[in-house]
């Protein structure tokens, strides 16, 4: 699991193999974590919201991304953290992926 933090995250990977990012969302508020990625280095493979607080009146949870790499090399990943009713994300978290074959 990584966790969500503000400076750039590393990750490393092989060629064929999955990996997953884990990044809280709070929904209530109508938020969402929305990736952006070179479709050519990964492919995503589930995208999974698990609600953690079983509350009417909150829906707070884990947003797990599963991501395969598909080739070799320094990529990266970029989340933005989007309300849906905004043009602009209100925050944004990168993960630098090195991918060995």
């Amino acid at each position: 699991m990584i966790e969500d933090k503000s400076e750039l995250l590393k990750i490393t990977a092989k060629t064929g193999e999955s990996f997953r990012i884990r990044l809280w969302e709070d929904r209530t508020k109508g938020n969402r974590w929305m990736p952006s990625y070179d479709a050519t280095a990964f492919r995503l493979l589930s995208d999974e919201y698990e609600r953690t607080r079983n509350i009417r009146v909150s829906d707070i949870g884990m947003h797990c991304f599963e991501f395969i790499a598909t080739s070799s090399g320094v990529f990266s990943i970029e989340f933005e953290l989007r309300y849906g009713w905004k043009f602009s994300a209100e925050s944004h978290l990168t993960y630098e992926v090195s991918i060995s074959g």
